[in-house]
């Protein structure tokens, strides 16, 4: 399984409960953790919850079903006609079946500047952690979908005077 995020987590569960020990799996993730719950960025951005406790199932819970877990280890191509994935260590595995859970990257708007210092995504842990840095801080989201808006509330919740611009009025 190619990526390491909710929709992995529960594809092993479901395949652990229906047929476990039928299939050797390994789980390569890019982020360098346990899966762990997207929704709740906001609220660790916030400190209402520690990085912890956004955990999707503990280390044991993987073991137990003998998954192999490669978190901190992207996945840059495959090569389909020898059933192989390749890492960015440039270790490849072999594959009977493969399945892609890798989810969204940010959309970072086409205009000039959005690779300026101070310019962020909020997608991921690592997202989070560069906020935090920013501190007390003037700071503008564009865009008030889920996202959006739970990035604008965490950061507001840490101290940030925030502006919202979405297209739309909601």
């Amino acid at each position: 399984i190619v990526g390491n995020g909710m929709a992995a987590a529960k594809l092993v569960e479901n395949i652990s409960t229906r047929a476990l020990g039928r299939y050797a799996i390994a789980v390569i993730g890019e982020e360098p953790r346990l899966a762990y719950n997207r929704v709740l960025l906001s609220s660790v951005l916030a400190d209402d919850v520690d990085i912890a406790d956004t955990e999707l199932k503990p280390a044991r819970w993987w073991k137990d079903r003998g998954v192999t877990l490669l978190y901190g280890q992207a996945a840059v191509s495959v090569d389909r006609s020898i059933r192989r994935v390749k890492l960015a260590s440039g270790a490849t595995l072999p594959y009977s079946k493969l399945v892609f859970a890798t989810g969204s990257r940010p959309i970072l708007l086409p205009i000039e500047g959005r690779d300026l210092k101070g310019v962020m995504t909020f997608r991921d842990m690592r997202d989070v952690a560069a906020l935090k840095k920013a501190g007390r801080c003037n700071a503008v989201v564009i865009g008030g979908g889920l996202l959006g808006l739970e990035a604008a509330w965490g950061l507001a919740k840490a101290g940030a005077k925030v502006t919202l611009v979405h297209l739309m009025d909601r």
